[in-house]
């Protein structure tokens, strides 16, 4: 479904990734790896057109993506949740949901992405008037997550999804995001959480210092001697 080949990028001068390999499989969930630093926003952003690659092509079921506009890019069926959630927080949750159905064709099949939503997260049907900055950080989450499936988009982007959620939500979020993935949508999970995201991942990919350096299924990667010292210690 997506596929980056020998994407380099830059700010500047200053080199980001190099020679960036990575292929999600449509209907799977691919996780990408990393430190603070390591470049893995910038390889969401790159798919997305908000950096351009300097090297390297990106295709998207099988069309050359590079260099397209972003809302373009977003069209094709893909949808992102961007880290730290980013929701309209004087608006109210019903709002921000609406938000990532503004392609929706009708108030009909709105009404039923609503009711798909709610089936994964039943608490945010009780909250649809409240406004989303008085939210807890996992009810934003949610939201947030929500917003991103309104749209029913071929494949679902989430970076950093469990980023500052107590422990007992972030199991709850990687549930979710398995049910997602079961009711058809392809994932690919940006996360820190090596331990959880590759409990749910069919493969996986570790990126340091903009460079992939291991790659492989999800029993691989819980096998590799890098996996364990850096992200599966305790």
């Amino acid at each position: 479904m997506l596929e980056l080949i020998d994407v380099s990028t830059s700010y500047g001068h200053v080199g980001i990734l190099r020679r960036v390999n990575l292929r999600i499989d449509d209907g799977k969930i691919v996780s990408l790896l990393g430190g603070n630093g390591a470049g893995k926003t910038t390889t969401l952003k790159a798919i997305l057109g908000i950096v351009k690659a300097r090297e390297g092509k990106i295709r998207f079921e099988e069309t050359d993506i590079q260099n397209w506009q972003t809302n373009r890019i977003i069209q094709l069926g893909m949808s992102v949740v961007p880290e730290g959630r980013r929701l309209f927080l004087e608006m109210t949750v019903l709002d921000n949901l609406h938000m990532g159905g503004m392609r929706v064709k009708g108030e009909k099949e709105l009404k039923e992405r609503l009711r798909k939503v709610f089936e994964i997260f039943p608490n945010l049907e009780n909250q649809l008037r409240q406004y989303a900055g008085t939210l807890s950080g996992g009810e934003q989450a949610m939201v947030a997550i929500g917003r991103g499936l309104i749209g029913n988009p071929k494949i679902l982007l989430l970076d950093e999804p469990s980023l500052g959620l107590a422990p007992i939500l972030v199991e709850e979020f990687f549930k979710a995001i398995k049910r997602i993935n079961d009711e058809g949508t392809t994932v690919f999970l940006i996360e820190q959480n090596a331990r959880k995201a590759l409990s749910i991942s069919t493969t996986g990919y570790v990126l340091q210092k903009g460079q992939i350096v291991v790659q492989g299924s999800r029993e691989e990667l819980f096998e590799s001697d890098l996996i364990k010292k850096a992200y599966l210690r305790n």
